[in-house]
């Protein structure tokens, strides 16, 4: 689903999706991110995921990240 350049409005929303899941979105993201076959899109989208998931689980940006959790959730 993830092998294309350009991604449909639903592979998107499917993305979204499982990148709510807490523990699955981890997984999931570093699963995406070693597999060749996946487009460079996606795989640029999970190095910025996962840096941000990284900086959020060391306590950096706390405010915004809680500023965008009021948001969304």
């Amino acid at each position: 689903m993830f092998r294309k350049d350009r991604l449909s409005v639903l592979a998107w929303l499917v993305l979204i999706i499982i990148l709510s899941i807490p523990i699955v979105n981890i997984i999931f993201a570093v699963y995406m991110f070693i597999r060749r076959r996946t487009s460079d899109t996606v795989k640029n989208f999970f190095v910025a995921y996962l840096v941000l998931y990284f900086l959020a689980l060391f306590g950096m940006f706390n405010g915004a990240f809680d500023n965008m959790q009021s948001l969304f959730g």
